[in-house]
């Protein structure tokens, strides 16, 4: 496995500290593309998934054996009312992991991407 020296990570694709358009996503993913980094972060907390469909949605223009992907697993997203957005529901570990804890949001997108 081939790893760029340098990482995109895509909390800011869900909204860390501010909203983000999916166009500014896409451009953003494409800009790291463009400047050679192949290794992208993401996780299922970040957005509450937004940030996993939008890096599968981007990345999935470009050849699936050229990227390095990582989530995290085993953590749940459970509903907190009450909490400000984005930040609307409350992480808490799962043991054991949930069923489907490793099939990543940001594969699934892909996937459908390639098929459509």
């Amino acid at each position: 496995m081939d790893l760029t020296e340098i990482g995109f990570g895509a909390a800011q694709l869900g909204n860390l500290n501010r909203a983000t358009t999916d166009e500014d996503s896409t451009a953003a993913v494409d800009a790291a593309w463009h400047a050679g980094i192949r290794y992208f972060d993401t996780a299922p907390h970040y957005g509450l998934g937004l940030s996993e469909r939008r890096l599968g949605r981007a990345l999935a223009a470009y050849p699936r054996d050229t990227v390095v992907l990582s989530t995290k697993v085993g953590r749940l997203l459970e509903p907190s009312p009450g909490r400000p957005t984005p930040r609307t529901t409350r992480a808490s570990w799962s043991r054991p992991p949930p069923a489907g804890a490793g099939t990543s949001a940001v594969m699934a997108c892909c996937a459908r991407s390639r098929r459509a």
